[in-house]
């Protein structure tokens, strides 16, 4: 029988600090983390990237997250201008697609990013740009 998760030498207590535990988390994949630069044809700037993983902590499920800019704004430190700008050009590189709702926050979908994702992992000439995607390329 294995260890409970929170026993892991990968728990996320073990990662980061326990206390840390009871703020929540957020699940980022590597490979956006190591690629998000590299997109075709549109590269993300790091605000963008930033901005995608903040949205991520309203993603909970398969259902496209909805959180008000001025939220995203206050958790970035960022105004909320500078929010629906970012929103905006990841928009503009075909990546996100907002769909406004009156009296509503709106919601975000990028599943045009998570295909964009999918097809550079798939690229030969993307994996020999890091030691972390020729591993798992291999299957190690």
């Amino acid at each position: 029988m294995s260890a409970p998760q929170s026993e892991s030498k990968f728990s996320f207590e073990k990662r980061w600090h326990p206390e840390l535990k009871r703020f929540g988390h957020v699940q980022v994949s590597t490979f956006f983390l190591e690629h998000y630069h590299h997109l075709q044809p549109y590269p993300l700037t790091y605000e963008e990237a930033m901005f995608i993983i903040h949205l991520m902590q309203y993603k909970w499920g398969a259902d496209a997250p909805f959180p008000a800019y001025a939220t995203l704004a206050e958790r970035m430190h960022i105004s909320v201008k500078t929010a629906r700008r970012l929103a905006a050009s990841i928009q503009r590189k075909k990546y996100l697609v907002r769909k406004f709702r009156t009296g509503q926050t709106n919601v975000f979908e990028f599943g045009a990013l998570m295909e964009a994702l999918a097809s550079a992992a798939r690229n030969p000439d993307i994996l020999k740009k890091s030691p972390l995607s020729k591993k798992a390329a291999s299957g190690k």
